[in-house]
């Protein structure tokens, strides 16, 4: 078997194309799809990959710490792809906590997983965290102006976009 891929987010639209996408082209690497299942996350998104000997569907929450790590062990996960999220801006103002709960602590809880599984032995095995980010963390973008890139400076203005930066800034 080639690469243990933990996916987070995995039944929202972007982290399901990428669970499909990446059983295609990888077939031999296992796929452990993890999602909360809250208002983005659809499970209808994953049905054509279950019942694959190496597909397996975890419902639980980033924030849970003691789940993240016993997923990640029992897994022997090596590759970390973080696409979970609360997003939305309107969200986000109405009722904020829910993103700095999810987007701030449970990027700090999958990392310290990841540091506890990855470097927590004596040996080192290879392994990446991919962690997906938003533009929103550069601010408003003018009209005429050109297209963000990752050497603008961070300019948040609202509490999702703020919860994300954060989370970029912890990776």
């Amino acid at each position: 078997m080639g690469k243990s891929l933990l996916v987070t987010g995995a039944a929202g639209f972007i982290g399901a194309n990428f669970v499909h996408y990446w059983a295609r082209q990888y077939p031999a690497d296992r796929l452990v799809a993890y999602d909360a299942l809250t208002y983005a996350g659809n499970l209808a998104n994953l049905d054509s990959l279950r019942g694959r000997p190496n597909f397996s569907f975890i419902h639980a929450n980033i924030c849970d710490y003691d789940r993240v790590l016993q997923t990640m062990r029992e897994h022997a996960v090596d590759t970390v792809v973080h696409f979970a999220a609360e997003s939305h801006v309107d969200r986000s103002i109405a009722g904020p906590d829910a993103f700095i709960a999810t987007n701030v602590v449970g990027t700090h809880c999958l990392l310290k997983a990841a540091r506890e599984v990855w470097l927590g032995g004596a040996a080192v095995a290879p392994h990446r965290f991919h962690h997906v980010s938003t533009d929103e963390v550069y601010g408003s973008l003018a009209a005429a102006a050109p297209a963000f890139t990752e050497a603008h400076k961070y300019e948040p203005n609202s509490p999702y976009s703020a919860s994300k930066a954060a989370s970029d800034h912890l990776v």
